[in-house]
C-alpha cells in the first residue's frame, strides 16, 4: 500500500472509530487545533499512529490534502527524522522517562536548528514520565510558542500531573468494534479465521490482537487459565489446578488479563442469560479483587488459591 493510500485509510478507519476525529484531524491539517493534544486510551488503541497522523497533517508541504503521504515533510515525519520534530519516550528496557530527558528536550526547544514552519513534539506515553519529568515540562506544556505543538499520549490519565492535564485537550480513543479490529487485522495481511479469533480475544484493541499474535506466553497462559480458573466445578479439581497455577507465577499478569477478557466477553455474550451473565460478573469481580491482592503484594499461591475457591463457591451457589 503506498504512503498516501495507507493515510486515506487510516482517515476512514479513524473516522469509523470516534466521531470527533475528522474534525481533529481538519483543525491539525488547517494548523488551527490546541497546542497541546492529549491522547488516551488502552494499550493498542492507536494513540501513537493517531499522533504520527496528526504530525504528518501539521508538516505536510502539500497545498491541497493534508497530509498527503507523499511529500518531503510527510516521509520525514513517518521515519521521525524531520529536523521540526522532537520525540521523547522511554528507551527500550526503561520504565519510565527520566527529569534528563526531560531537561533535554527544554534545552532543544529553545537551541534546535528548527526549519521554518510548525514545530511537533512527541511525549509518547506521558503516564511513564516521572513526576519531576513532567515538572520540568509543565512550563513548555503551558507557554508553547505560537509555532509549537505538543502531542502526548497516555493509558492512565491519572497518572499525569493535573497541572498538565488542564493544560491539554482531550481526546480518549474508545475500545474498538469487533468488526473494526477484524477489518485491521486482515488489511495486515491475516487470513478472515485467524483475524476473528484474535479479535475475540483483543478486548477492543487492535494492537494487542497483533502483540498475542506471536505471543507464546499468551497463548501458555490462556490454555491454562482455559483449563483451571475457567474449568474448576468442585473441590476434587482444587489440588491440581492449584499446583499447576503455583507454577505459573511469571505468567499471573497475563493469566488475569486473559480472565478478565473472558470474563467481559462473558458478560456481554450473556446479556439475555441472567444466571449466565451473573456467574460472569462474579468471575469480573473475581479478577478485580485478585489485582488489588497483587497490589498489595499478596503471594500469587495465595491469590490463585482464593480465586480457584471463589469460582467452585459461585458454581455451587448457582447450582442450587
Amino acid at each position: 500500500m503506498t504512503s498516501d493510500a495507507l493515510i486515506a485509510w487510516q482517515f476512514r478507519v479513524f473516522a469509523a472509530l470516534s466521531a470527533v476525529l475528522p474534525a481533529l484531524l481538519k483543525q491539525y491539517a488547517d494548523q488551527s487545533a490546541p497546542h497541546a493534544l492529549m491522547i488516551s486510551g488502552q494499550f493498542g488503541a492507536g494513540k501513537a499512529t493517531l499522533a504520527g497522523l496528526l504530525a504528518r497533517a501539521l508538516l505536510c508541504e502539500a497545498a491541497g490534502q493534508r497530509p498527503c503521504g507523499a511529500c518531503s515533510g510527510c516521509r520525514k515525519t513517518q521515519s521521525l527524522s524531520h529536523p521540526n520534530l522532537l520525540q521523547v519516550r522511554a528507551a527500550e528496557k526503561q520504565r519510565s522517562v527520566k527529569v534528563e530527558q526531560a531537561r533535554n528536550l527544554i534545552a532543544s526547544l529553545a537551541s534546535y536548528p528548527f526549519e521554518t514552519g510548525p514545530r511537533v513534539v512527541l511525549l509518547e506515553l506521558v503516564d511513564t514520565f516521572t513526576v519531576q519529568a513532567q515538572n520540568a515540562l509543565l512550563k513548555a506544556v503551558e507557554e508553547p510558542d505560537s509555532a509549537t505543538y505538543f502531542l502526548l499520549t497516555c493509558q492512565n490519565e491519572q497518572a499525569v500531573l493535573s497541572t498538565i492535564r488542564s493544560r491539554c485537550r482531550k481526546v480518549r480513543l474508545p475500545d474498538w468494534p469487533d468488526a473494526l479490529i477484524t477489518q485491521v487485522l486482515i488489511q495486515q495481511g491475516i487470513p478472515g479465521d485467524e483475524a476473528a479469533r484474535l479479535t475475540a480475544l483483543a478486548q477492543g484493541s487492535p494492537g494487542k490482537a497483533l502483540q498475542i499474535k506471536e505471543d507464546a506466553s499468551f497463548w501458555a497462559a490462556k490454555q491454562l487459565a482455559d483449563e483451571t480458573l475457567l474449568a474448576i466445578t468442585d473441590l476434587e479439581q482444587l489440588p491440581e489446578a492449584s499446583a499447576r497455577l503455583r507454577d505459573a507465577r511469571d505468567m499471573a499478569d497475563i493469566i488475569l488479563d486473559y480472565v478478565q477478557g473472558a470474563a467481559l466477553r462473558l458478560v456481554r455474550d450473556t446479556a439475555l442469560d441472567p444466571d449466565a451473565g451473573l456467574r460472569a460478573q462474579r468471575l469480573l469481580e473475581s479478577v478485580l479483587t485478585a489485582r488489588k491482592f497483587q497490589a498489595s503484594n499478596l503471594s500469587w499461591q495465595a491469590i490463585a488459591d482464593w480465586m480457584l475457591l471463589t469460582i467452585i463457591k459461585e458454581n455451587t451457589i448457582c447450582q442450587v
